[in-house]
């Protein structure tokens, strides 16, 4: 340890002796969490910004050493910063004060932090008068709608799409009216055709990818399944999926044949407010009509030696091809180590450790590879139905060129290619495009060119390498992150005026809205191009007995 490193760990220990020696305040002795000694609050956000943004301004901006950034929710208009000692939370609170971001005067001071949220509920609970609500079932909290007839499931989504559209609609209004032009009237409210939700053609056991959490139910004893609430919520009990609707009978067997394999094991399972114990996940993917399946054992080291950690891996693929686990016919086998670093970001590090290095699967005729870390939509039939809808909505030509955003491992974009003329991907994580790259020569298809990098980066410079005639158009899929698109490629779609059609695809709309107006809204300084007008949308349930679903949106530019 360096002679920084020692007086931060002596500057923390005589903190934690001093303030927080109390059994509220103990999670903060674990290293991954004592950067919460040093957090502020930054006050007076403005009324727009993104997680990236926000963290642009802290670490290059700014040049503050930041260790976590909490924001309670989408712009919200105060936020939480971490530091890893005294001197950095007083350089930052110093630098915050007064600072002028998008308009708005920041204000910083020190913020607590705050209790052990699972000792705060028991305490609470001891002192509390009040009934005690019933906990929720592992089905309430995996699958809320799941109590529910299909049809009637479907009833809910559609009306919760129905509600985004208008709250859409609503925003852009307001939009227009700020900016004054009077003469965008018939833009502020587009009449967009709602075309019924696209049910899943499978609804029950349709997930492709479960990931299980280890540990112990109410009655203490373990559990392969699901937790049934958050840690931040008081909840750390894990109960069995044996009654689920979303995983395979397969998925589910492999979570109880594996549980045996705990049960069996010297180490213990993971305990989230202790921090002790080992097992922590098992990751199923299960693929090609349930022919392939992936197992990925996820488990904290602690001090595990080397070559306990050897020895522990052998005994997990003894148990698949020897033991109790051999009936599954397992095809490739993973260990993950999972745990906290100082940084307090999640450290993961993964060892292929069995089989092949791979599993695959099939989307409209063609073949897929799918790595332990890869993004595969986790209903591969309903995925089919989302990228028909996407096909048909962009309709493309032999002289249509689409720019793939946020493409992944290529799977919408190598579906799109054999109907136009090239297809041009973009997508951030480099293992993601090499992805892409193996699947598009696996299926000998020549027109799509994939290249890693941030879309704020790649949008414009795609288009111009794209290079289309007076004859030909390009047509922008949008499939991002939950979050959305950041204002910098939303602002690069709208001044690339070749960008004739956009569809946008998102399992989140409700977060998205913004991104939907900024397409939509007048033009301006940054907004330069003219604005795309919302035409037809369409929910299409990849996940049936939960509250989500996707929306595909079909945006088509202004003419002038």
């Amino acid at each position: 340890m360096g002679e920084t490193a020692e007086i931060i760990q002596v500057e923390t220990e005589k903190v934690l002796d001093e303030k927080y020696d109390t059994e509220e305040y103990a999670y903060l002795k674990n290293s991954g969490f004592t950067s919460e000694l040093y957090k502020i609050e930054v006050k007076n956000l403005p009324k727009f910004y993104g997680h990236a943004e926000i963290k642009k301004l802290f670490s290059t901006t700014l040049g503050l050493n930041s260790n976590k950034i909490k924001i309670p929710r989408r712009n919200c208009p105060f936020g939480f910063v971490c530091f890893r000692n005294e001197e950095d939370r007083q350089k930052a609170i110093e630098i915050l004060n007064g600072y002028k971001w998008k308009g708005n005067i920041l204000k910083a001071f020190p913020s607590n932090p705050i209790q052990d949220p699972l000792f705060k509920k028991r305490k609470d609970e001891d002192s509390s008068n009040k009934p005690q609500k019933k906990p929720k079932t592992v089905a309430e909290s995996s699958e809320p709608l799941g109590h529910l007839p299909y049809e009637e499931q479907l009833e809910i989504k559609q009306k919760k799409i129905d509600n985004v559209l208008a709250q859409f609609k609503t925003e852009l209004k307001k939009a227009i009216n700020y900016q004054g032009k009077a003469d965008m009237n018939e833009y502020a409210d587009p009449e967009i055709e709602i075309k019924p939700i696209i049910p899943s053609p499978q609804p029950t056991g349709y997930r492709n990818k479960c990931e299980f959490t280890i540990g112990r139910d109410a009655n203490d004893e373990i559990q392969v399944g699901n937790r049934l609430g958050s840690y931040i919520s008081g909840s750390i009990h894990v109960e069995a999926i044996d009654d689920l609707k979303i995983p395979p009978e397969k998925m589910k067997l492999a979570a109880k044949v594996f549980k045996k394999f705990v049960e069996q094991s010297k180490l213990d399972v993971y305990n989230p407010s202790t921090y002790e114990g080992y097992f922590r996940q098992l990751a199923i993917r299960l693929h090609d009509d349930e022919k392939a399946m992936m197992i990925i054992v996820g488990i904290h080291p602690q001090t595990m030696t080397d070559d306990e950690k050897v020895k522990f891996q052998d005994d997990v693929v003894k148990f698949f091809t020897e033991g109790e686990g051999k009936c599954l016919n397992v095809n490739c086998i993973y260990y993950e180590e999972i745990q906290k670093i100082q940084s307090g970001q999640q450290g993961k590090t993964i060892k292929h450790i069995y089989g092949d290095t791979h599993v695959h699967d099939y989307i409209h005729g063609l073949k897929f590879q799918i790595s332990a870390s890869s993004f595969f939509q986790g209903n591969t039939k309903g995925a089919a139905k989302l990228y028909q809808e996407i096909i048909d909505l962009a309709n493309p030509t032999p002289k249509t060129v689409v720019l793939d955003v946020c493409c992944g491992t290529g799977t919408i974009g190598l579906c799109i290619a054999k109907y136009c003329k090239e297809v041009y991907g973009m997508e951030i994580i480099p293992q993601a495009i090499e992805d892409a790259k193996v699947n598009a020569e696996m299926n000998g298809i020549k027109n799509a060119i994939f290249s890693a990098g941030n879309a704020d980066d790649l949008i414009y410079t795609m288009v111009k390498q794209a290079n289309v005639d007076d004859d030909e158009e390009i047509v922008a899929i949008v499939d991002p992150p939950r979050a959305g698109l950041t204002t910098k490629s939303i602002m690069q779609l709208r001044n690339s005026t070749k960008i004739k059609k956009l569809i946008y695809v998102s399992c989140s709309p409700k977060q998205v809205i913004k991104n939907f107006v900024d397409l939509s809204k007048n033009c301006s300084k940054t907004m330069k191009g003219e604005p795309f007008v919302a035409k037809i949308a369409r929910a299409v349930d990849m996940f049936p007995h939960t509250d989500h679903c996707e929306l595909v949106v079909l945006f088509e530019r202004k003419e002038n």
